[in-house]
């Protein structure tokens, strides 16, 4: 066993680190923003009594010793910066570097390769379950042994900052700590998982972990060997199942297949889901590691291995075409972390590494987003409140808290690249010609619409649910979080005897250039339940969404809940023109206000009902016209307590349809209906205007005529199905076969089994007569038959000119439109 002298003398030569001793125009945000917060940091600092010149952050037990390494990064980092601001913190520096250097020193102590006796506090703020334990998690296993590798980061990019602070027994403690490290890992190959929940965020971090090691421990004998290893780490934290199969070299005579061995962490569409969903902060995981294992490699006077980049600009053009105008991904599948924190750093590292112009359009939202969050919270990075009242697992009042260190990573890759050749962010205008429109992911198993009002997804695996946004984004609608709730939008049912399952009997996505269709099948409940789903995402963003649940076994169902949003409810005072802290839903009867704030008990919740109402507003920003089963239920939520209601956010609940009294339904007969149009963006003085018309047809197959479009979704067999509405005096003209009787208009169009598609009206005409046989082609021409025994006229337009037609008995007119 080598001893800590002999250790230490494997570190590194380096003196300080390669830091520019420049700011930039965006380092000197990040400061600024590190400089509100070093306050609440200092304020949460407590010195620790079992040893000399020792003191943690945060209570001193929390998951991984993050709560002190986090901080003291920060520290570290602003004690660099040239331009550091003594009277604007109300600390000096020197006040910060003795605060530091006794975290590194508890960090140090309490680690497993410190003394026996030397655990964190036994009692106080903090995991109960950490307090009086060691980290470093030994004897725990991989993933929360390995996940150490983002602490020691934090720590060794500190102690060479503080390196001339530090005396030989806190230097050598450090090198110990990575020396455990390389033992236990250095040699490990990569991890591989897919499916429920990815190995991409776990690869990340050891090879993060790997590489602060190794670098550290510089002159180590097996230095080589343990970076080509790490390098194996960061090739294989992003890898498809495709690349077995690509045999070009990459490096060193070793092909991609070789370098891969079967090791996958990404779905062949480069998405990846964690926690049993497709969840985007794991997809970004993989972008976030490389610009923390870049940082790391730059300090040192180095550049990062190209293995670091493997298909790591494929995922990122995915995330930042779901990126909303705060630039957070869109939640596809649900969300179970925090989901209104702008996570700059995930688009610097892109924007840096990557070279990607258009991350820098997205870091300077989200910078511009957080920086008038933090603001509105007196520098903290979260609320107050909040974290007062707000307790999980993820405690807020930590775990939030130490968001802060995304902004350091920011912070100090600004400044490392002070000096490089940078691309020009892209601007607004080539961002929404870029991403406008529709894209499929098959094996992620949703399709996305990026429209001018906002985005629109919908998704038929894992959960099936589907997010209507916005051009706000999370500030308006948040995402659900289907384990502890409803999924968006559509339903979920509870039927008594019969378990929780899902199968999928059918699913067909029809897409267009800006918009789509789908038709779901779907059985539940091991059997006994069946679910059809006909979803339309229009090209001016309106959602149609038609959902039904029928029972294919007698049983009792308990509860059906469909049309469920979240709504968010924050207070950011210095976000323009929303999150005020209340929220207006307006309704037939008139207006309700619901203010948003954490409270400390459930009877705090507001719950307001309301009998089938025909539309409802969502504070002026959301239209929602829609015809259910059961009551509409707005939950004004201020308790938020796990395992039901955690806390990711203040937000609300709306469910259009609730039905939560148990009864008993025959098979073949059906349950709950929910019938729904959305209009993003829309006051609710023209929500109340908006009105759809339900056609009538024979079997299965539901029509809508909203305005322009006629939305058809058949769950009957192939071929032609005919849907009538009542006649009103403009009649629309789709693609297929219209009749015009002398009380209903009856549309005939040519569908598959199962599917659905969404038709824009070619023309509206107007006429006394009926009897009439309109026909429009794909070849972009109307036919019109009059099969009565008169003469009729019609009047319709074209381009914008009124035009009229006299049609004799029995006789066909051609129109070109």
């Amino acid at each position: 066993m080598e001893t800590q002298d002999s250790i230490k003398d494997l570190t590194t030569n380096l003196q300080k680190p390669c830091i520019p001793d420049v700011e930039t125009e965006m380092s000197r945000r990040y400061l600024a923003i590190m400089e509100r917060w070093i306050p609440t940091g200092i304020e949460y600092f407590q010195e620790w009594p079992n040893r000399p010149n020792c003191g943690h952050f945060f209570g001193g037990a929390y998951w991984y010793g993050l709560e002190t390494a986090v901080p003291l990064e920060v520290l570290a980092l602003a004690i660099s910066s040239p331009e550091y601001d003594e009277k604007l913190v109300g600390f000096s520096k020197e006040e910060l570097i003795e605060t530091a250097v006794k975290a590194i020193r508890y960090l140090c102590f309490t680690h497993d390769t410190g003394p026996e006796d030397c655990v964190r506090p036994k009692t106080g703020l903090g995991r109960p379950e950490l307090c009086g334990t060691k980290w470093g998690e030994r004897g725990k296993g991989f993933f929360p042994e390995s996940q150490c590798g983002k602490t020691i980061a934090n720590i060794t990019i500190s102690a060479l900052i503080l390196r001339r602070w530090l005396d030989g027994e806190t230097w050598g403690m450090v090198a110990n700590i990575c020396a455990d490290y390389l033992n236990r890992f250095g040699s490990m190959p990569p991890m591989s998982g897919v499916y429920a929940d990815t190995q991409m965020e776990e690869n990340g971090w050891t090879s993060l972990g790997l590489a602060s090691s190794l670098l550290f421990l510089e002159r180590h004998e097996r230095a080589r060997e343990l970076e080509e290893n790490a390098k194996r780490w960061m090739f294989c934290t992003a890898t498809v199942p495709q690349d077995m199969f690509n045999h070009k070299k990459f490096e060193d005579g070793l092909t991609v297949s070789r370098l891969c061995r079967r090791v996958f962490t990404a779905l062949p569409d480069f998405m990846a889901e964690n926690h049993g969903f497709i969840h985007p902060s794991y997809v970004a995981s993989s972008i976030v590691y490389t610009g923390l294992v870049g940082n790391v490699y730059r300090i040192y006077g180095r550049r990062e291995p190209r293995h670091l980049y493997w298909h790591r600009q494929e995922l990122y053009e995915n995330l930042k075409r779901l990126c909303d105008s705060t630039g957070s991904p869109h939640p596809i599948q649900g969300m179970d972390w925090p989901y209104l924190w702008p996570n700059c750093f995930l688009h610097t590292s892109a924007y840096l590494y990557l070279g990607d112009s258009d991350a820098g359009y997205y870091e300077g939202v989200a910078l511009n987003l957080l920086e008038k969050i933090q603001l509105g919270f007196n520098g903290r990075m979260v609320n107050p409140e909040a974290a007062s009242r707000c307790h999980d697992v993820q405690d807020p009042l930590i775990m939030r808290e130490l968001h802060i260190g995304d902004v350091a990573a920011s912070y100090l890759a600004h400044r490392l690249f002070a000096w490089e050749k940078r691309v020009e962010p892209t601007g607004w205008e080539e961002i929404y010609r870029k991403f406008m429109g529709v894209k499929v992911y098959p094996h992620s198993g949703f399709i996305f619409h990026k429209h001018r009002r906002g985005q629109t997804s919908f998704s038929w695996r894992n959960h099936v649910m589907a997010l209507p946004l916005t051009s706000e984004g999370l500030l308006t609608l948040g995402p659900s979080n289907p384990i502890h709730g409803p999924p968006a939008l559509l339903g979920r049912i509870l039927v008594k005897d019969y378990e929780r399952s899902q199968e999928i009997l059918s699913i067909n996505v029809r897409e267009e250039v800006d918009g789509f269709a789908a038709a779901l099948v779907e059985v539940l409940h091991q059997g006994s339940v069946r679910r059809h789903v006909f979803f339309v995402s229009l090209p001016d963003g309106r959602v149609v969404s038609v959902e039904k649940f029928t029972a294919l076994k007698e049983c009792t169902v308990e509860m059906v809940e469909q049309g469920y949003l979240e709504i968010t409810n924050e207070n950011f005072p210095y976000v323009e023109g929303n999150c005020k802290g209340f929220r207006r839903l307006y309704h037939p009867e008139g207006v309700e206000t619901f203010r948003g704030f954490a409270g400390t008990a459930p009877d705090e919740d507001i719950l307001f009902t309301i009998k089938s109402p025909e539309w409802l507003n969502l504070d002026d920003r959301v239209g929602m016209v829609f015809k259910g089963s059961g009551r509409t239920v707005y939950r004004n939520r201020h308790y938020f307590r796990p395992p039901s209601s955690p806390y990711h956010a203040l937000a609300d609940d709306l469910i259009l349809s609730v039905q939560d009294e148990p009864r008993r339904y025959r098979a073949g007969e059906d349950i709950a209906k929910l019938i729904l149009v959305l209009h993003p963006e829309q006051r609710h003085e023209e929500t109340e205007r908006m009105r759809f018309t339900e056609a009538v047809s024979e079997g299965e197959v539901y029509g809508l005529l909203v305005d322009e479009y006629l939305c058809v979704g058949n769950f009957n067999k192939d071929g032609c199905q005919t849907l009538k509405i009542p006649r009103r005096d403009v009649i629309s003209i789709f693609p297929g076969v219209t009749t015009v009787g002398g009380r209903e208009v009856s549309y005939t169009v040519s569908l598959r089994a199962k599917s659905g598609a969404f038709y824009k009206a070619a023309m509206f005409i107007e006429t006394e007569g009926e009897n009439l046989r309109v026909e429009h082609t794909p070849c972009g021409f109307v036919h019109f038959t009059n099969k009565g025994s008169e003469t009729l006229q019609l009047g319709y337009k074209k381009e914008g000119e009124a035009r009229r037609l006299r049609i004799r008995a029995g006789e066909t007119v051609t129109v070109a439109v």
